[in-house]
């Protein structure tokens, strides 16, 4: 007999981000919510798979590379409007670009050649890609006036091709089928892979065809067949089933290929497999986190259902908003903290404990359970992390090692979501000061922004108990004042270094000799705050160290020299 409606209920994450992502995509008004469960209509599941590509094509739109092919014609209208008036030499090398790094470079990808053989016309698309050549470009913005009329001309040959690129790919089959496959590689790989049209040798080249014959047929299949005769259960709902064909090694970092990995399971026989109900609703993961530049989100609130929703949308609402151009993964952070301290203010109707933050990095996922303490951190220092108008927080402040730029924001809030405490960032963030200033693109400013949230951290944990509220605002105006005592800047690098090593090695004596043979230098009394250092509690050596350090360092203006322009920004 067949069944009308299907109910599923809250589990573990993955099953919830699945969840949600398959309410995303039915939309939340098909749906029966009552606190844990939900149940619907088996009606939706008809044309399913146009609903789940449309899903991803729509929220994930402005990011695609056929968005950024067919969004070029407003570019071609201004140009035209204007009477190419605006066309110079480097609006003709952005064109240029555009031509080579965008439409030579998809138009030939194995992507877009198969979206164009399911789409008709593949010879037409080859031969206006075979035209489409750059313009070739004059030597200075003199020989480009001097023939201006001549370049205008072939930009206006080349912009006609690439309107013909631009319709062809804007009809609705266009969108169809190379934004389908555009989010099958930027999104959808990113939860599930090797089945379906992700299966390198699938016999269905039509991705919507595909994805039905796959994960929706089976589900009608099985809710028409008498399932009290299976003997077997489903490992995610407990529905009976008649056998384990159904095995979950499609989910990245999840399953595992049962056929060659068999000692994965009590002896060798697998008991780890899915109804076809469950498999689609792990198909729909992708669509229950929210992705920026490959990495992604999914928060996982699990109160009840609908709440859990709520939570999700309004993150991918926060990170989405903006357009392409206001994508980065500073941007992710920065919605995530904000969902946390309004979850913080919810916590009286919901009365949460610990929150679950998922997140998809570098192809594998990471996992924190931030508890009320670190949530309560977050908000009382928000300031300090994320700025507040005229107080630019920790944002724009990063550093470079090698070639890879890293954000201290999302380094603070990592140690922040671990529970571990800042000293060793800020150990390193002020001996890159000390040693490569020119990699460094953040102040001293900053750095006490971390020490501030790092004092409320150790606090929430039980710990500086003993510490006056004033310590370390204390320790920056005498590093600062002992710093102005220096003559002689370059003494200064090498006490620092000896100071930095006093900290990282924790010993109390050999800094404290240290700065007593600074004063003894300057001739200026020891401030009282430095014997504090000698405090039982270590973290209260170190808040003081570091806080008296920081301004020590800042004094080394001429190895700075190069930096100060870019710390500007940041300031």
């Amino acid at each position: 007999m067949e069944r009308e409606e299907i109910t599923l209920q809250l589990g573990d994450w993955m099953w919830n981000a699945a969840l949600t992502g398959f309410i995303n995509i039915i939309g939340k008004n098909n749906i029966n919510f009552h606190n844990n469960t939900i149940n619907f209509h088996v009606r939706h599941l008809e044309n399913f798979e146009e609903k789940y590509f449309e899903y991803f094509i729509n929220t994930y739109e402005n990011t695609l590379p056929w968005y950024r092919i067919v969004s070029y014609k407003d570019k071609i209208e201004y140009h035209r409007d204007n009477d190419f008036k605006a066309v110079d030499l480097k609006e003709l090398k952005n064109i240029n670009i555009f031509i080579k790094d965008t439409l030579k470079r998809y138009l030939t990808s194995n992507s877009f050649k198969a979206a164009f053989k399911l789409m008709g016309d593949m010879d037409y698309i080859q031969t206006l890609e075979k035209k489409l050549q750059k313009v070739k470009e004059p030597k200075d913005d003199k020989s480009f006036e001097q023939e201006k009329s001549k370049f205008i001309e072939e930009v206006k040959i080349q912009y006609k091709i690439i309107e013909d690129i631009i319709c062809y790919c804007s009809h609705e089959s266009g969108k169809r089928y190379i934004a389908g496959k555009n989010v099958i590689y930027g999104i959808l790989k990113n939860g599930w892979n090797g089945v379906s049209f992700l299966y390198p040798q699938t016999k269905t080249l039509d991705i919507y065809e595909d994805y039905n014959t796959y994960f929706i047929k089976p589900v009608f299949e099985y809710l028409q067949f008498d399932q009290s005769k299976y003997k077997n259960e489903c490992f995610t709902c407990g529905m009976p089933m008649k056998d384990f064909n159904n095995d979950m090694s499609f989910l990245n970092q999840f399953g595992f290929d049962i056929a060659r990995k068999t000692s994965h399971v009590w002896n060798f026989y697998n008991d780890i497999a899915v109804c076809p109900i469950c498999k689609l609703i792990y198909s729909c993961l992708p669509a229950g986190f929210t992705y920026v530049t490959g990495r992604g989100l999914y928060i996982n609130a699990n109160v009840n259902m609908e709440y859990n929703i709520k939570v999700n949308n309004q993150v991918k609402a926060d990170i989405l908003k903006g357009g392409e151009n206001n994508y980065d993964t500073r941007k992710l952070y920065s919605v995530l903290v904000n969902a946390l301290i309004k979850q913080t203010l919810e916590k009286e109707i919901f009365e949460l404990a610990d929150v679950q933050i998922v997140r998809y990095e570098n192809e594998s996922y990471k996992f924190n359970i931030v508890p009320e303490s670190t949530l309560c951190v977050i908000k009382d220092c928000i300031i300090e992390i994320a700025g507040k108008e005229e107080k630019q927080g920790l944002l724009r402040a990063y550093y470079k090692e090698g070639k890879e730029t890293i954000s201290i924001y999302e380094q603070v809030l990592n140690h922040l979501f671990n529970n571990q405490n800042l000293f060793l960032l800020i150990h390193k963030l002020l001996y890159y000061k000390i040693s490569t200033p020119n990699n460094c693109f953040f102040h001293t400013g900053h750095i006490n922004n971390i020490l501030n949230i790092n004092i409320e951290l150790i606090k929430r944990l039980g710990g500086l108990k003993d510490m006056n509220s004033n310590y370390r605002l204390r320790a920056l105006q005498e590093g600062k004042k002992l710093r102005e005592a220096y003559k002689d800047s370059n003494k200064l690098s090498g006490i620092n270094y000896r100071l930095m090593n006093a900290l990282k090695t924790g010993n109390k004596y050999m800094f404290m000799d240290l700065v007593l043979n600074c004063y003894m230098y300057v001739g200026k009394e020891v401030p009282s705050i430095i014997p504090e250092i000698l405090q039982e509690e270590s973290e209260v050596f170190y808040t003081i160290g570091y806080a008296f350090v920081t301004n020590l360092i800042d004094g080394d203006k001429d190895r700075n020299s190069n930096n100060n322009e870019s710390n500007k920004e940041n300031k």
